[in-house]
């Protein structure tokens, strides 16, 4: 039961954070929108996909990711290191930056931090 919670929140933070970025994107005017396009429809996949991957993420992962204020900015900015830019490539970096995630929130939760 406490998983099914977890992802609960997990795609309420996410649906609320995706909200939140497009009332913010639709205040700009349209030349900024424009220009944003890349990252618009970045975040829109990276909402989807993560919207996807909730029901199969372990409850530690789901935790950890829940502790990031505004992941999909977040998880934006670590594609944006990474080289290509297909569907593939951003499935590839959330799985390895949510284990990152879940790794160094099993650390702290070792170390009492959290």
């Amino acid at each position: 039961m406490y998983r099914k919670q977890l992802e609960q929140a997990f795609c309420l933070k996410l649906s609320g954070e995706l909200a939140i970025f497009r009332y913010e994107i639709l205040k700009k005017e349209k030349e900024a929108i424009y220009e944003a396009a890349y990252q618009i429809d970045s975040i829109i996949s990276i909402y989807e996909l993560l919207a996807e991957m909730s029901g199969r993420l372990s409850a530690e992962t789901l935790e950890a990711a829940l502790m990031i204020p505004d992941i999909l900015t977040f998880l934006y900015g670590e594609w944006l290191k990474y080289e290509d830019s297909y569907t593939a490539d951003i499935r590839y970096c959330l799985d390895k930056e949510l284990a990152k995630l879940r790794r160094d929130y099993r650390d702290m939760k070792e170390e009492n931090i959290v």
